[in-house]
Parts: C-alpha cells; structure tokens; sequence
C-alpha cells in the first residue's frame, strides 16, 4: 500500500527528504550523462579533426570526379598485373582527366608543380571502423589556447605528431605503399600494378594486428588470365608469364601474384628524402651482395632508375651483371609518413647489415670488422661516401689504401647565387674517393672552368684525365679548341650532370 503525500500549511503537499535526494540523484545523473555525451562527440571531432589535418599536410586531393566532402580523396579500383621492375602503376584515362582539371580548377602549390603525381595504394581493411587505433583513441583536445598541430620545431616533433595517423591508417589498410603512375592506359575501373607494387602489397600485413587477427584476415591473391587464351588451357595462362611485349605498363597475363581485392588509390605529395637505410635480404648475402667491389654502381644502374618513391618495409630491387639483389627499406628520412619521394632530390643511403640464421657461418661477415658504409643518392645516380664491399666471405675494405686527393688550390667560377634556378646545372664529379659536386650557370661557364674544378677535386693538372657521363656515353676533354665553349654549346643543360673521371 503507497504512501499518502503529506499537506502542510494551505493544503500544498510536503515532499519527503527521500524523494528530495531521489530527484537530486536522478538529476545529477542526467547532467553526467549529457555531459558524457558531449565529451565523447568532442573526442570523436576532435580525433576526426585530427585526421583531416594529417591528410591537408600530405595535400590529398580528390581521383573521383565528383567529391561529396571528406572521405572521398580516393579511388577504389580492381588490380591487373603489368610489366615494370619498379614502383610506377597504370591508371585509367579517366584519372589523367580528373587529375588534369582539378590542376587547373586548384590554386597548386608551388612546390608541386613540376613534381611527379605520388600515390598511396592500398588494400582496404573490411572490418576497419575509425578510431581503431589505440593512439588515436588516447587523443584528447588540448585547450582551447593551444594551436592545433601547431608549427613544430624539429622533424623529429613533426613525426611524433603523425605517428598516431601513422598507426591508424596500419589498421584503415590489410597493406599499403607508395608509387607514382607510368601511363594512364588501363581500362575503366581497373589498376596495373608491377611486380614489385604487388609483392609490398601482398608481402605487408599490419603489424597492429595480433596474430590471431592477422590469420582472419588474409590477403587472397590471383593470377590474371589472357581472355584471348583463356579458353584454350586456363591453367597454362594462368601459371606462366605472357610472352609477348614486356614493355613498361604493358599487360603481363598470369606473370606474377597480385592481391584479388579492389585497391584504393589516394593522390597526395610525399616529401623529399633526405636518406634511407636499406638492409639486403638473406638472399642478397647469400649471392654475394657484400662482395660487390663498387655498390654505388649496383645503386646507381637499377635503384634510381626504377624508383620513385621509398616506403618503410618495402623491397626494393638492384641488379649487377645479371644478378638480383632484393634490399629492404627499413627507415627513411624524414619520418614523418615512413615513405619519401626520392625525385630531384639527393639522398643519403646506409647499408645496413642484414640478419642471418645464427647457423649460417658460410655467407657470416664479422660486424666487429664491417665498417659503416654509406653512399649519396640524388636523383640521377649514386655516390659513395668513400667505403666499399670487399670479398665474399671478408670484412669490408676501403676502397683504396692511399688518401685523398688534396684540392688544389685553383681559380674556381663563383657560383651563382642561390636563388638563381634557370640554367643552373649541378656538376657531380665522380672519383676513387667520393664525389664533389659544384653549381654553374651554363651560358657563361665554359669548358676550362668545369676543369679547373676537376683540377680542384682530382689535383690534377687537368690534362691527364677526362670526364665521362653514362646512358648515353659521352666523354668531355679539355684542349685548346674547347676551352672557352660555354657548358650549354658543349651540350651540358641545367639540371644535374655526373662526370666520372677516366684517366688517360
């Protein structure tokens, strides 16, 4: 039987101590729960938020042609295998559209143009919800004083700061990687992708996941069929390469493994390397990577001449003499995104050492005797910081017992100011000891001054050598007819040169 309300004074009803503290307890948990509400949605903008400055300093644009709003900067194609030994896809004729009209709706900025297009490919995580990252989910909006993502001191603050994109997008993709585009040729709806972009996607799981996730979520692969043999012997065509044009961005039928999932393509600007450490693979010690006698060769004739872009974990391919040597990037720099383009830029590149079975004495080299290697990379080929790779099973050597040349002391050209970028061309000169590079302005440098420069590098009296360039050969003398020909009659146009040095 409920209680009656009691009437106090004028007949007006006395609400009980009780029922006081009762509708006080209810309403205070009301207000923590509207202020709970309030606090996750301000986490959830403030996490979002954060996402989309991360992707505005990768300058991520929009491949589809029409873009709804946040979300939308990339395109979702379905795989097929081509030719190509590096890092450059194929994309259909539809992407140059878009991509050519956004370039001419968009203000671009400055530093962009005349840069390659550099993507992100990648294959989507199904079961992927934002945020799963538990970097992501530890975020919490700074005061209302602080700056967002404000300027940072040091690329190391700038790293720490995209490390928890970094993380997330480990779990937004199954795998991704970089690349840049060869040709835009491919079908409607579909993505080429080379040996080497289908081996990062397929050899890469998240390494966010644990190990019983990572099992429930395989990457299945396939094998492209030629629809013009298919009926003849699928299985044929199926296990074996085409073998027909090889040619860059041509279709490569049932040549290699590719992932059978849709990839999503984003178009962004990664920075410019600054270096990397590459470490070879078992298999490279075991074909004698380290007895190489000059690896700024091996570097220079395949590395740069099939790459574009570097991504942390990648595998990435040279050859000498036949013979591949497979090299995994494990730290590039910056690390701000754990990838760089590595276009009109020079980069610094360790060899690091490679990790062998503690039972494989035959291809062991002693680390207390291996001295540090390190090698230049620009865009245009590979020096050496004045170590090489001695005998198979030996400890490294330097590359020659005697020391450096000392410069003489000569009357060099001053080089042009800095700002000056039209017909400036950067002159490497390659030697025994490493390399020294000079800038010149080519329409009034003439032939003597790039030898006095040689004189300066190689003590040289500058008649006893001569400078060579490779792909095509051509080889520069200093005499008396040519010595006063500008760079530019003698055919050396801005940009970079790099002259080895042959002597006489």
């Amino acid at each position: 039987m409920r209680g009656k309300l009691r009437s106090g004074a004028g007949g007006r009803p006395v609400i009980s101590e009780k029922a006081k503290r009762q509708a006080e307890f209810q309403r205070k948990q009301a207000d923590k729960k509207r202020a709970e509400r309030e606090r996750k949605k301000k986490l959830i903008d403030y996490q979002n938020k954060y996402m989309r400055q991360c992707e505005r300093a990768l300058k991520t644009r929009s491949l589809s042609s029409s873009s709804a709003g946040p979300g939308t900067a990339s395109l979702t194609l379905s795989p097929t295998s081509i030719w190509g030994v590096g890092d450059k896809i194929a994309l259909p004729p539809s992407v140059l559209e878009t991509l050519t009209q956004s370039a001419m709706s968009s203000s671009m900025d400055q530093s962009s143009i005349g840069s390659p297009w550099t993507f992100r490919i990648g294959i989507l995580n199904p079961h992927h919800q934002f945020p799963s990252s538990f970097l992501i989910k530890t975020l919490k909006p700074p005061n209302e004083d602080d700056d967002f993502m404000g300027d940072s001191d040091s690329e190391d603050d700038e790293a720490n700061e995209m490390e928890a994109f970094q993380d997330e997008l480990s779990h937004k993709y199954l795998a991704y990687t970089h690349c840049t585009v060869v040709e835009f040729t491919q079908d409607e709806g579909h993505v080429g992708i080379p040996q080497m972009v289908a081996k990062a996607l397929l050899g890469r799981n998240s390494s966010s996941y644990d190990s019983t996730e990572a099992e429930n979520l395989p990457i299945p692969a396939k094998r492209t069929v030629d629809p013009a043999a298919a009926g003849t012997s699928p299985d044929e065509t199926s296990d074996a390469a085409s073998p027909g044009d090889q040619t860059p961005g041509h279709l490569a039928w049932g040549a290699f493994d590719i992932p059978d999932l849709p990839l999503e393509i984003t178009l962004l600007q990664l920075p410019k390397g600054k270096g990397c450490t590459l470490v070879p693979t078992q298999e490279a010690v075991q074909k004698n990577f380290y007895g190489l006698k000059d690896v700024k060769l091996v570097l220079e004739q395949s590395l740069i001449r099939t790459r574009a872009t570097l991504s942390k974990g990648d595998v990435v391919c040279t050859w000498h003499r036949g013979v591949q040597f497979a090299l995994k990037v494990t730290k590039v720099i910056p690390s701000t995104y754990d990838a760089v383009t590595c276009i009109n830029t020079d980069i610094e590149v360790d060899i690091g050492e490679a990790e062998m079975p503690e039972n494989d004495t035959k291809h062991s080299i002693s680390t207390d005797n291996r001295e540090e290697q390190a090698t230049a990379v620009s865009g245009r080929g590979v020096t050496t910081g004045g170590h090489v790779l001695g005998g198979s099973t030996t400890p490294m050597e330097t590359k020659s017992s005697e020391a450096a040349p000392v410069p003489v002391e000569v009357d060099l050209l001053p080089e042009p100011p800095m700002d000056v970028k039209e017909g400036v061309c950067t002159v490497h000169i390659q030697y025994s000891q490493g390399t020294e590079k000079r800038r010149f302005l080519v329409s009034e440098a003439k032939m003597k001054d790039l030898f006095a420069f040689g004189d300066h590098v190689l003590a040289s009296s500058g008649t006893g050598y001569r400078l060579v360039t490779r792909f095509p050969r051509k080889v520069w003398t200093l005499d008396s007819e040519n010595s006063s020909r500008s760079l530019a009659d003698a055919g050396i146009a801005g940009g970079q040169e790099r002259f080895m040095v042959e002597y006489s």
